[in-house]
């Protein structure tokens, strides 16, 4: 996570760097992520170029800052995090711990995808383009896996996975899964209908040779209802298989 420098924690420098991450990020909503610079976002924030780069370090660093604002927005970073007022959110987070909230997330995060194209490519090309480095500061695609490990330990303790699970490993091939289809998105190699279907049903396939019975039925339901391609069931499905409880 970006951290805000000691000298720059006073009220007015924290309003100064919201400011500079809102420009940013409506900059990001109608500008390709390589087409915007910092002279651009100085003279929309309404500070110095000196100013970004004290703040933020990099033009990427900054771009990274913004685009964390909007988790919601960003795929592989999300978290399981709701909003004030934000009915959707609200269901990730009913969804039982483990598997259940796996889906929900998913099916969410492919929502956000359908309602925010412009800016989700914009988002997912910002961070197939970070370097090693870049990463590791601010962990865009690793805290996608983590997320997943977290909540497949989860699943593991109630019993939903089997006792020889790697969930480390699981989380890993669960993440790539995810990356991989969005990174065919934003190819333009599949649409956002088949981006949705395709990283639910690698979920699926992910998961199931390592569930228990009842979890496994769940999702074994969930993947014949998207092979099957009957759009509405999807969605239906999904929501069942994220709200199951395992008796």
């Amino acid at each position: 996570m970006v951290r805000v420098r000691g000298k720059y924690a006073s009220p007015v420098q924290v309003e100064r760097r919201e400011r500079i991450l809102d420009e940013t990020l409506k900059l990001l909503g109608s500008v390709a992520p390589q087409d915007i610079s910092m002279d651009q976002i100085a003279e929309a924030s309404g500070v110095s170029t000196k100013t970004l780069y004290n703040l933020f370090q990099s033009r990427n660093g900054l771009l990274l800052a913004a685009g964390a604002r909007t988790r919601d927005g960003l795929l592989l970073a999300a978290g399981a995090r709701t909003r004030e007022g934000n009915e959707s959110y609200g269901e990730v987070l009913s969804a039982r711990a483990g598997i259940p909230r796996i889906i929900a997330l998913t099916q969410r995060a492919m929502d956000t995808f359908g309602e925010s194209p412009a800016f989700m490519e914009s988002a997912v090309s910002l961070v197939l383009g970070i370097t090693a480095e870049e990463e590791a500061e601010y962990q865009r695609v690793g805290r996608t896996q983590e997320w997943f490990y977290e909540q497949l330990l989860v699943a593991k303790s109630e019993g939903d996975l089997l006792p020889t699970t790697d969930c480390l490993q699981l989380s890993q091939l669960m993440a790539a899964s995810q990356w991989g289809c969005t990174l065919l998105w934003q190819k333009k190699l599949i649409s956002l209908e088949e981006l949705r279907e395709q990283t639910l049903l690698k979920h699926c396939l992910d998961l199931i040779p390592y569930c228990t019975a009842a979890q496994k039925r769940s999702l074994e339901e969930l993947q014949y209802t998207i092979t099957c391609g009957k759009e509405s069931e999807v969605s239906a499905v999904a929501n069942q298989t994220r709200l199951a409880a395992v008796g």
